[in-house]
């Protein structure tokens, strides 16, 4: 465990007492001493010090310190030496991780398990599992719909306190072609004001994947396909919600590899963007 995850918005509070499963991995697994110091983050991305100050009924009781802003908050960035395409020494700003959106076609079997702890390791805010025509039909259960509580969930926390990411991501109940944009401007990425980009299985793309993001966006939704892509129907409602499409040249990917694949590109091209140059 690299950081322990906290539930609800801790600023400000000084002293927190620690669940009993938590604190059993604490206290039984970690073996963690009066006086030992973990990092910890809190559901709304405050970060946190956080050092063992006793136990109370067998739970474990920390006092909290807050850490440096998390890569959501403003303030000033220190520039880092880089050198661009054309070899000239260029300034490359420690900017701030853009918040990215993912939005998966559902996949076969467990492979969404897999996604899910990917998305988390690459610093993705928000994960909403999709069904779409071509998904394995069957039924969702509650843990998939409902949220709260379900073994993703599960498999999310434990993503985050391994890796370590300082974006507290969260993962959204399935949502329907139909639901989709209602529930991207629910969850705080409005069209008005995030990069929609559809990554799919034909070469639709009408301007490269640097050139849509040469505006450097400060919030993108990135979407891909469960195994068989979208129908041509999914294609336009997602391209009349704003989606950009483009595509990955070369061999066919495993939707699981097309996710991670989309998430390094989109990453590295955001956080890398003013060394980049754009062939006119």
């Amino acid at each position: 465990m690299k950081r322990l995850l906290l539930p609800g918005d801790l600023a400000g509070v000084r002293r927190h007492l620690l669940d009993r499963e938590n604190s059993f991995h604490i206290l039984r697994v970690l073996r963690l001493a009066r006086g030992s110091t973990i990092e910890a983050m809190d559901d709304a991305g405050n970060r946190f010090s956080a050092t063992l100050a006793g136990v109370k009924a067998g739970r474990a009781l920390f006092d909290l310190a807050a850490k440096i802003p998390g890569p959501a908050d403003s303030g000033p960035v220190e520039p880092v030496a880089g050198r661009s395409l054309a070899g000239e020494r260029a300034e490359l700003p420690r900017d701030r991780p853009p918040r990215i959106a993912l939005v998966q076609g559902l996949p076969k079997g467990q492979k969404m398990d897999l996604i899910i702890r990917q998305a988390v390791e690459a610093g993705v805010e928000l994960i909403l599992p999709l069904q779409t025509r071509y998904s394995v039909v069957r039924e969702l259960g509650k843990e998939e719909t409902a949220g709260g509580g379900s073994r993703r969930d599960r498999i999310l926390k434990e993503a985050l306190q391994q890796s370590g990411s300082l974006v507290r991501s969260r993962l959204g109940p399935t949502s329907s072609v139909e639901n989709l944009g209602a529930r991207l401007i629910d969850e705080g990425f409005a069209p008005e004001t995030s990069l929609y980009l559809m990554f799919h299985e034909l070469d639709i793309a009408k301007l490269s994947l640097h050139e849509y993001c040469a505006g450097g966006p400060a919030s993108v939704v990135i979407l891909v396909g469960p195994e068989g892509g979208f129908s041509p129907e999914e294609t336009r409602s997602f391209l009349d919600l704003g989606f950009k499409a483009t595509h990955i040249p070369g061999s066919i990917l495993r939707t699981e590899t097309a996710a991670l694949f989309a998430l390094a590109a989109v990453k590295t091209i955001l956080m890398e963007k003013n060394v980049w140059i754009l062939s006119k």
